[in-house]
C-alpha cells in the first residue's frame, strides 16, 4: 500500500514540478499525461495535463496532478491511497463514504485498475486506488 499527500492543479502541474525541482531540490519519480490515456478513455482534459505523477520533495513521497477548475482554498490537498486489490479499495471506500460525500464513484481508470474519489464526514478529501 502506497498512502501519499496530493496536490492538485490547475494546469500548470508540470510548471510546478519544474519550480520544486529548482527551489526544493524534488525528484520525480513517476508522471503520466492524460495523452497517455487510450482514445476511448473518455478523458476530456488537455493532453498536457498530467494525470499522476509521484515527486520526492526532501524524500516525501507527494502526489500531484493537474484537472482541477481554481480550486478553493484548502481544496487543492487530499490524500491518496493506493492498495494491492480491488476489495481493499472497496472496503476502504465504503467506509469513508459512510456520512461522507462521493465526489469520483469508484470505477476502472487508465492508470488503476479501480479508482475512486471521496470526501468523508470530517471534509478530508480521499483518492483511493488499485493498480493491481
Amino acid at each position: 500500500m502506497l498512502n501519499l499527500p496530493s496536490i492538485g492543479f490547475p494546469g500548470n502541474c508540470d510548471e510546478a514540478i519544474t519550480y520544486y525541482k529548482e527551489a526544493l531540490g524534488a525528484e520525480v519519480k513517476e508522471i503520466i499525461y492524460f495523452s497517455d490515456a487510450p482514445p476511448d478513455s473518455g478523458i476530456d482534459l488537455p493532453p498536457n495535463f498530467v494525470t499522476y505523477s509521484e515527486v520526492l520533495i526532501f524524500g516525501t513521497p507527494i502526489m500531484m496532478s493537474d484537472g482541477m477548475e481554481t480550486p478553493m482554498p484548502g481544496e487543492h490537498f487530499w490524500f491518496t491511497l493506493s492498495f494491492d486489490s480491488a476489495e481493499e479499495v472497496t472496503s476502504v471506500f465504503n467506509k469513508l463514504a459512510d456520512g461522507g460525500q462521493i465526489s469520483e464513484p469508484l470505477a476502472p481508470q487508465f492508470w488503476a485498475v479501480l479508482s475512486g474519489g471521496v470526501k468523508d464526514r470530517f471534509g478530508i478529501t480521499w483518492n483511493i486506488s488499485t493498480k493491481e
